[in-house]
């Protein structure tokens, strides 16, 4: 079965932020929301909306950072936030 929208990206987003201060409990909400916002993969192409008639937008245009969550960029930028 094919799910998409915020209602599965968003346990993809509190999973990744869970996983980070579960390795580095010390950082702060603020800088693992800043982690999650900037380790994520560009998306740089044109994807449909509103189902299979919908209109294509780009990708960038439909979420704050244009970008989907990477647990392993997130993980290394927060070890290097962490120093360790």
């Amino acid at each position: 079965k094919f799910l998409a929208g915020t209602s599965m990206a968003s346990p993809n987003a509190a999973g990744v932020a869970a996983l980070i201060r579960s390795y580095y409990p010390k950082l702060s909400a603020s800088q693992v929301k800043h982690i999650l916002m900037n380790s994520g993969t560009s998306i740089n192409r044109m994807v449909q909306v509103g189902g299979k008639n919908g209109e294509k937008k780009a990708f960038s245009t439909l979420s704050k950072s244009g970008k989907i969550v990477n647990a392993y960029s997130a993980l290394q930028m927060a070890a290097k936030m962490s120093g360790k």
